[in-house]
């Protein structure tokens, strides 16, 4: 098995897929897991909570982070730490912290961890479509990529070769990527630009991390993704957020041949606005 410690891909890999599986059983770090009579096992509830933060934490937590941030007594946070550790699912480091063990690996890699889309946003998916009459996508987070999970043709489509059902590259010059990233936790974002090729497609292209946390910084103001050519000479596409309990979950995005975009620019941004926000909750 692959060092957790020295392979940012595998971390990258085992942390967003055990996240992926917990959040199924969890709407938000906090709350309970409701069984059939509407009781919960205090225990299992922490542990599931304790699992799913160390998930999100590249370099581990220690426990005393554990107790302070879920208000245990030290010797409560070290035995779910430990009876944890004890079944794999996390492991103790040198340093004292707790990262993920190795049979949250045979969690990561479960078959039955495919992008799951809610049926919301693919509706929202073709209201988009249909309102604008150009080929619309839904991107979302899948196993530390940024990866489109649905994709409709309009009356006007364009279709931009490569842009498929489960494609996962070239976010630094996709409209859809740029607003994922800018939205990501920062560690989040550090492990995926850690080492990030970015590869040239056209004469837009962003070619470089200052430029791409600029164009970053620009997503969080004007609070839409863009790409002006950078994927594709003569395409414009233009993504907003879909949010669920106020965290960016996926992108609706809209993509056309420049010219018609320049002259119905309001037109589309209005509509992916709007269909968005009715996709989030």
């Amino acid at each position: 098995m692959p060092s957790l410690a020295n392979s940012c891909s595998y971390y990258r890999h085992l942390r967003q897929n055990l996240a992926l599986a917990l959040e199924s059983q969890q709407h938000k770090i906090g709350g309970s897991m409701p069984l059939k009579n509407g009781t919960s096992i205090q225990s299992v509830a922490r542990a599931s909570r304790i699992l799913l933060e160390v998930s999100h934490s590249y370099e581990g937590k220690t426990a005393s982070q554990i107790a302070s941030q879920f208000e245990l007594t030290l010797s409560t946070a070290y035995h779910l730490l430990s009876t944890l550790a004890q079944e794999g699912l996390l492991m103790k480091t040198e340093g004292k912290r707790y990262q993920l063990g190795p049979a949250a690996v045979e969690i990561a890699n479960s078959p039955v961890l495919r992008p799951r889309t809610p049926l919301a946003h693919r509706d929202a998916l073709r209201r988009l479509a249909a309102r604008t009459r150009e080929t619309t996508f839904l991107t979302g987070w899948h196993r530390g990529n940024v990866q489109i999970l649905a994709t409709v043709e309009g009356a006007h489509a364009v279709r931009v070769v490569g842009l498929e059902v489960g494609f996962t590259q070239s976010v630094h010059a996709r409209a859809s990527g740029k607003l994922l990233l800018a939205h990501a936790d920062e560690t989040l974002l550090e492990i995926v630009l850690d080492g990030y090729e970015f590869v040239r497609h056209t004469p837009n292209t962003l070619l470089d991390r200052a430029a791409l946390d600029a164009d970053l910084d620009r997503v969080r103001s004007e609070g839409l993704g863009r790409d002006c050519e950078e994927y594709r000479e003569g395409v414009y596409s233009v993504s907003a957020p879909i949010r669920v309990d106020g965290r960016v979950v996926a992108a609706l995005t809209v993509s056309s041949p420049i010219e018609r975009f320049l002259r119905t620019e309001r037109e589309i941004v209005v509509a992916l606005l709007e269909t968005a926000s009715e996709a989030s909750n």
